[in-house]
């Protein structure tokens, strides 16, 4: 029952946000630009607009940059991060490995280096992971069965079995070991002033308390008792409570997307394979730029960032196509295609997007949509077909107004 629960809270969330501008019998709808106020159009059928346009952020105009991956030098970092001495080191084709402690407190480091301490060429660089496990247990072990590592919307599993839903935690709340605001200033300290990230800011964050966090290992079990097969079981206490938080690089007070976007295609990877979104960048030419952490009682306990630029030389201001013509963009070419389904525009933003060039980067401002369709799934339990969201990225380029995704 409470998997049913936590599955129709996205569902009343997708209706809210597809009726917020809700189409009228002759197809028409009203699209408030910022605020996209001049903006009327035919919408396809299936189609919807499931943002509240009146909270997209527009600038007239902003620089194009050129950039290089953030290289972090191995031993430095080692030094400034690592609590513990350090009792093993390996050289892998993502970069250097440091393993540090006991079992009482034993810590892993990876800074990545594109592979040139190893001798190849990974295309992992701009990045580190670090976890900390406290008296032998992986707090990212126990996470991966009870909320999502990925950023953005929710993946199949969040929809169909709810025990990695991220919007079933409370964001900015208060946890009992330690205020929200002070747990992400010392994050913030950490990043930015010990370990030299760039500017960043919360794109997204997570307070995981107790009870929901036993809701859904609830949940957890019980989807493996559908399929059957071992499953691992985990004690949770107070202890366990915790910080989640998704950063973004910032330029211009403009986030560098944070979401793999090219093809698509949202990649619904398992929960807690925390290098997923790894290896999808590597093999990705345009990449994006994700930073994660974890927070609880010890500290931070768990880093995951990938994809951090450094910027080598700024170009000219350019005037950027306005919100409503980049939405009109998205609504012709949509308009273009027989939709079986529901489609519904979820999220509008304006990123930098890092585009590949011969010595690094080009980063262009942007428009990013999010776009969710409707699918079907069919629970083997109990036989009810209840709809999956499927998402993926259409991206305009804000200075030509032409469509970059594919």
């Amino acid at each position: 029952m409470k998997k049913i629960i936590a599955f129709k809270k996205i569902l009343v969330l997708l209706i809210c946000l597809a009726s917020l501008i809700s189409a009228s019998a002759c197809g028409k709808q009203q699209v408030n630009e910022g605020r996209l106020d001049e903006l009327v159009v035919d919408l396809p059928d299936n189609f919807f607009i499931g943002f509240d346009a009146s909270e997209v952020k527009s600038v007239d105009s902003a620089k194009v940059y050129k950039a290089v991956s953030l290289e972090f030098d191995a031993d430095e970092v080692a030094k400034k991060l690592l609590k513990r001495e350090i009792v093993s080191t390996k050289v892998y084709a993502q970069g250097p490995w440091f393993e540090t402690g006991d079992n009482e407190l034993k810590e892993y480091l990876t800074v990545y280096d594109g592979g040139k301490s190893f001798g190849v060429d990974s295309g992992v660089v701009g990045g580190l992971t670090y976890s900390m496990d406290v008296n032998g247990e992986s707090l990212s072990a126990k996470l991966s069965k009870l909320i999502s590592n990925e950023p953005g919307p929710p993946d199949s599993i969040a929809q169909e079995w709810g025990y990695n839903l991220k919007s079933d935690y409370a964001s900015f709340a208060d946890l009992s070991f330690m205020s929200y605001k002070d747990a992400l200033a010392e994050v913030k300290k950490l990043l930015c002033d010990t370990l030299g990230f760039p500017e960043l800011e919360v794109a997204e964050a997570y307070s995981m308390d107790l009870e929901t966090m036993l809701e859904h290992y609830e949940l957890y079990l019980e989807s493996w008792s559908h399929f059957g097969g071992d499953k691992e079981e985990i004690t949770l206490t107070k202890d366990d409570e915790c910080y989640v938080f998704f950063f973004r690089q910032v330029i211009d007070d403009i986030p560098v997307i944070n979401v793999i976007w090219q093809g698509g295609r949202l990649a619904n990877s398992a929960a807690g394979d925390s290098d997923s979104a790894i290896r999808i960048a590597a093999g990705n030419p345009m990449p994006c730029t994700s930073i994660s952490v974890c927070y609880d009682r010890n500290g931070v306990r768990d880093i995951r960032a990938h994809g951090l630029y450094k910027i080598v030389e700024s170009r000219e201001d350019k005037p950027l196509v306005s919100a409503a013509k980049a939405l009109q963009v998205v609504i012709d070419d949509y308009s273009e295609i027989l939709l079986a389904s529901e489609t519904i525009v979820e999220s509008m933003e304006l990123y930098y997007v890092g585009i590949p060039s011969a010595d690094g980067y080009q980063l262009i401002p942007a428009w990013v949509f999010c776009i969710a369709k409707a699918n079907k799934w069919s629970s083997p339990a109990d036989g009810r077909v209840t709809p999956v969201y499927s998402y993926e990225y259409y991206v305009v380029d804000a200075i030509t107004g032409e469509k970059l995704s594919s």
